[in-house]
């Protein structure tokens, strides 16, 4: 009989070593305490190239209020989920060539929580407080990562984390981290110049009509005037409201990859591995216990809704002023965070370089021999269009993502120095 499988039948089922379940890689997560009544969950991805050494790479997923396992199962975690509930190894996974910490924030999100509602997060500044704790004491609990290169990264609704996280670390001059660069994938990061794209995006596409193009440009020259006067929950329906003019409600057709159909919650059949996180072994495996998982927790979201249509842009240009790279990338079949809104919110951007920047040619982005994308660069800032890519870039094209990664912790992108004003 082979040694390197242990199966052991109780009560009827089949429970597999805890080697196997998850395909002999080197991972972890626990919690960690923020407070008696906080604690927030985390997994941490070990590189499979070189964990002594590579650069620790943090992972942080929108919503407001998704949990982090949607994108280690779905986009650049090591695994995927089976139909039979079992794991397959993702070869363009992240931790390829970086330790990856993918973490359930803000409080509520995923599996992390507070015994206290008013704990929960309002907005940036709580994010910021909150997650800044938890990085203070993770580095205390994995002292091996104290002053080791780290980047930020994330997509959709981290527009506003990843900024915001970005320029708290950068105010804090913290030497345990060694803060490099942040990169946002599909993000929502100023609404004030994103919103209007919406009807340019679906003008482009052929998603409108010729009359509600012109009733759309007035409507959302309205959506900024109330982002302009401050009542940011009203501004927020608002400008939500002539988004859904477009999408329908329920949306009439996939608002994250227009070349896709729409099935399921958010368009997507993610059950394997909601129900993979449902059994016992791997509860015990993860530290959670019987604690209840929240994919997209609905009061996060409520409760960060005036934070919405607060617009990051300053902060990227904070870190850019202090030197930390930023990579902006974006799937363009994506319609809800689209490419053509963040073009203009990082054309946008009032930095040292902000005229080359703008006036930059695209440049041909090319892997394996094929055209990937296209991306302008100038000094600490890149801008990346990704080819047939929706929202969720690591998913749908999980090689070029990788790719990407390598030359973003590589630097390749960020440090060739272009910019002559």
């Amino acid at each position: 009989m082979s040694k390197t499988v242990l199966i052991v039948l109780i009560v009827g089922s089949v429970f597999v070593s805890c080697e196997d379940i998850f395909l002999g890689e080197n991972h972890e997560a626990d919690f960690i305490e923020l407070k008696p009544t906080d604690e927030m969950f985390y997994w941490l991805m070990r590189s499979r190239n070189d964990p002594a050494k590579d650069p620790l790479v943090l992972w942080l997923t929108g919503g407001p209020g998704c949990g982090s396992q949607m994108s280690i199962f779905y986009e650049n975690g090591p695994w995927h989920v089976n139909d039979d509930l079992t794991l397959r190894k993702n070869e363009y996974s992240w931790n390829e060539v970086a330790n990856v910490l993918y973490v359930d924030q803000p409080l509520g999100s995923g599996f992390s929580s507070t015994q206290k509602p008013e704990h929960r997060a309002r907005d940036q500044d709580d994010v910021n407080e909150a997650l800044y704790l938890f990085l203070v004491k993770f580095i205390e609990k994995y002292p091996e990562f104290k002053g080791r290169n780290f980047y930020i990264t994330g997509e959709s609704y981290a527009g506003h984390y990843v900024p915001g996280i970005t320029a708290y670390i950068i105010s804090q001059n913290n030497p345990d981290m060694n803060l490099i660069s942040s990169a946002i994938g599909n993000g929502w990061v100023n609404p004030r110049t994103q919103y209007p794209f919406y009807r340019n995006y679906a003008v482009e596409h052929e998603l409108v009509s010729i009359p509600l193009n012109v009733l759309l440009y007035a409507g959302f020259y309205g959506c900024k005037l109330a982002i302009d006067s401050g009542y940011k929950v009203f501004a927020y329906k608002t400008c939500e409201y002539l988004m859904k003019t477009i999408t329908g409600s329920p949306n009439e057709f996939n608002v994250y990859d227009i070349t896709k159909p729409c099935e399921g919650f958010a368009c997507y059949d993610f059950s394997n591995f909601v129900n993979f996180l449902e059994r016992k072994d791997v509860r015990g495996i993860i530290n959670v216990g019987d604690k209840p998982f929240n994919m997209c927790s609905g009061e996060v979201f409520k409760e960060m809704s005036g934070d919405q249509v607060n617009d990051f842009q300053p902060d990227v240009k904070y870190a850019l002023d202090n030197g930390v790279g930023v990579l902006v990338y974006n799937g363009d079949n994506d319609f809800i965070c689209n490419w053509r809104g963040s073009e203009a919110w990082v054309d946008e951007v009032f930095w040292e370089h902000q005229n080359t920047f703008r006036s930059a040619p695209y440049q041909k982005w090319v892997v394996d021999g094929e055209a990937a994308g296209e991306y302008k660069k100038v000094k600490d800032l890149t801008f990346i269009r990704v080819y047939n890519a929706g929202h969720m870039v690591p998913m749908d094209q999980p090689k070029r993502a990788l790719e990407m990664l390598k030359d973003f912790i590589a630097r390749d992108f960020f440090y060739q120095d272009r910019a002559t004003d």
